[in-house]
């Protein structure tokens, strides 16, 4: 009996020992949850996540989208929820649409693809494509079994952050991009109006790294940012890229900029920087044009045709000896490039840009008293920061008298443009003062911010300086600039159309720091205005190393600002000498085949009278002086896939009409239609090819 009632007590006791253990077991495994791995207790519990805002759009001066958020889907499938009889029915069609519309795997490749994963034992939000177009999400939508929806077709797709430029390089460096590292141009300057303001949505864990949007009166739409509008023209842009980018080539150059400011409001028409790689490879890689400082060269000379004139040191009319274009102040020789002028006047020493007779005259009348010509460049603001919208270092140099390395030659070399550092952006709002009867205005590149296609906040022009000096000057100066494209030193670039004042520039970048046997490094410019009885713009091109072809700012960065101020005098029909040099026209002209609008602002323009029509398409008639615009119901024919007449349209009319209409349009030639492939009255397809060949 007692051997019995040991044998339970002992059995008891385990038991009890075993059941201690156990909830100390439990016990510590709670505390280990609560406090050691919280995570364990909450990975299929649902939390918020932050909801990014819609970013704002960057836009050009006509709407233009320059910078916008376009989202792209990473693209998951739930095939848990998909009925196994249907999708069995389906999925060979959908592999056929898959295969379609990525064009990355075949049907068969898509089908095997969707049976394994329609049949893993985990099948739930399976990775179908990443990076998924909106365009392809709304295709996706459509295709069979997709179309029945999320709870019943398993189409799942998630949205992910992407920011495009639709214009490319177009202006890239500045509309900028925003980074963790370094952000850049716009993009940073006005990241907190784009940006808005974020939402928050609740999601739910289903499967490691996966977690799915529910539904929640706590979920909080994001506000989308504020669009801003630039003062960038795209059509503009353009032109000064591809002039840039061909100067870079053909000179072997390393980078070049160009920036078009308008005269009177300080926008910022055009701002491109290119820069050539080892490979020949083009890219916006840095913002020379505001943040490269360095010495002007022979631009600058107008500042200090200026300081004397104003100072009342001379007259343009004094003469001044050039010795044959050298001269030597103390240990150091100025030259000249070639020429064999001796006692010349002073705005013939300008014109053809002249070393040694600038030096002369700035030597000669301030280097008893240095101060007053650094005090006049003060004055000119061109060595006060400008401040811009867009944060950029600020490392202007210029030299004080008698300290930092003040020596007997740097007031000489001053004059020329050298012992200086300067931006191109600095050159040019100098430039433009003089085109604005010496009224310094603030570059800017922002025209205003829009919300929801409403105005909330404009920039308006803003004096930096009202007068750099008197009027007198000024109009002392502008025939000087003149005659450097008329005479001098950018006669190339002379326009039989418009006149244009500049100047040249062409530094030695190491002058100062060039060792024994090592190439000058030149950097070549050209800066100036046009038209000039009433400047509208002004530009200035730098093209930095050179090494082929020419180094001179005449020969390198003139022709760049020619061509880019040519295309402008063309297209801007506001230019106030554009209509005054047109000839009388003796009978009424032929307008091309085209666009209804585009023809009657022209013919506005010209004052030419018109009869109009209310189609969109037209052809003209000359009728007892008198232009009659003639319906063309050009659409009609192409809404029933008949191919019209295209002789004489314009390629921009021609290219909008047939792509509307699905078709691919391949040109030959510029100008305006001569041929067509597809000949007038012959039925088409969506997709077909069209030549037209042009003239």
């Amino acid at each position: 009996m007692n051997q019995v009632k040991k044998k339970i007590n002992s059995r008891v006791i385990v038991l009890y020992i075993a059941v201690l253990l156990l909830s100390i077991a439990v016990f510590i495994k709670i505390i280990r949850v609560q406090h050691f791995n919280k995570t364990i207790s909450t990975t299929s519990q649902p939390k918020y996540f932050n909801v990014k805002a819609p970013r704002g759009n960057i836009m050009a001066d006509d709407g233009s989208l320059l910078a916008i958020s376009m989202p792209l889907y990473d693209v998951r499938v739930d095939f848990s929820v998909i009925e196994n009889t249907y999708f069995n029915k389906k999925y060979i069609e959908l592999a056929h649409s898959l295969s379609n519309l990525f064009e990355d795997r075949s049907s068969a490749e898509y089908q095997d693809f969707l049976k394994k994963s329609k049949n893993r034992p985990s099948n739930k939000y399976i990775l179908l494509k990443k990076k998924v177009t909106h365009t392809q999400l709304k295709a996706l939508k459509k295709m069979p079994i997709f179309k029945l929806g999320k709870n019943r077709g398993g189409l799942v797709p998630v949205e992910r952050p992407n920011r495009e430029n639709p214009f490319g390089l177009l202006a890239k460096r500045t509309i900028g991009e925003l980074r963790n590292v370094n952000p850049v141009g716009i993009e940073r300057a006005y990241n907190q109006t784009l940006s808005g303001k974020d939402g928050r949505s609740l999601k739910r864990k289903i499967a490691k790294g996966i977690w799915v949007p529910q539904e929640s009166e706590g979920n909080i739409f994001p506000k989308p940012g504020n669009n801003v509008i630039t003062t960038i023209n795209t059509d503009m842009q353009d032109v000064a890229e591809k002039a840039l980018k061909n100067s870079l080539f053909k000179h072997d150059a390393d980078w070049g900029c160009v920036v078009l400011m308008e005269v009177k409001t300080g926008e910022i028409k055009v701002i491109t920087n290119l820069r050539k790689d080892t490979s020949n490879l083009i890219s916006e890689w840095f913002n020379y044009a505001l943040a490269e400082h360095s010495a002007p060269g022979s631009t600058f000379k107008l500042a200090s045709i200026i300081a004397g004139l104003e100072d009342g040191f001379f007259k343009l009319t004094d003469t001044v000896n050039l010795f044959g274009g050298r001269i030597k102040y103390y240990d150091r020789l100025m030259r000249d490039s070639e020429h064999n002028y001796n006692k010349i006047p002073i705005h013939k020493a300008f014109v053809i840009s002249s070393n040694v007779g600038i030096s002369s005259i700035i030597n000669e009348n301030y280097k008893k008293n240095p101060q007053a010509y650094i005090d006049r460049i003060y004055q000119m603001g061109l060595s006060t920061p400008l401040n811009l919208e867009l944060p950029y270092p600020n490392n202007l140099k210029m030299p004080t008298p008698f300290q930092g390395g003040w020596s007997g030659v740097t007031l000489p070399w001053m004059s020329t443009g050298y012992e200086m550092q300067l931006s191109p952006i600095h050159m040019l709002t100098f430039y433009n003062a003089v085109a604005n009867n010496g009224k310094m205005i603030k570059p800017i590149f922002v025209n205003s911010i829009t919300k929801d296609g409403l105005i909330i906040k404009n920039n308006y022009t803003e004096i930096i300086n009202p007068a750099i000096c008197s009027q007198t000057t000024i109009k002392k100066v502008i025939p000087l600039l003149t005659a450097v494209v008329n005479e001098g030193t950018a006669q190339n670039i002379k326009s039989k159309h418009y006149e244009i004042a500049g100047k040249t520039g062409t530094t030695v970048l190491n002058y100062n720091s060039r060792k024994s046997g090592e190439d000058k490094k030149y950097q070549a410019s050209f800066v100036g205005f046009f038209p000039v009885e009433k400047p509208k713009y002004s530009c200035i091109v730098v093209v930095n190393n050179p090494k082929k072809n020419g180094f001179y700012g005449g020969s390198v960065a003139a022709p760049v600002f020619k061509e880019l101020s040519d295309k402008i005098f063309a297209l801007d029909m506001d230019l106030s000498n554009s209509l005054s040099k047109i000839k009388k026209i003796k009978s009424t002209p032929q307008v091309k085949y085209g666009n209804t609008l585009d023809a009657n602002y022209v013919l506005e323009k010209l004052k030419i009278p018109t009869k109009k029509t209310t189609y969109e398409w037209m052809i003209s008639q000359s009728r007892n002086n008198e232009v009659h615009l003639l319906a063309r119901k050009i659409e009609k024919d192409l809404s029933s896939n008949i191919m019209p007449s295209l002789q004489g349209m314009n390629l921009m009319d021609a290219i909008f009409l047939l792509e509307n209409y699905g078709l691919v349009v391949k040109t030959q030639g510029c100008g305006f239609v001569q041929s067509q492939s597809i000949n007038k009255g012959d039925r088409f397809k969506n997709g077909d090819v069209i030549y037209l060949k042009l003239i």
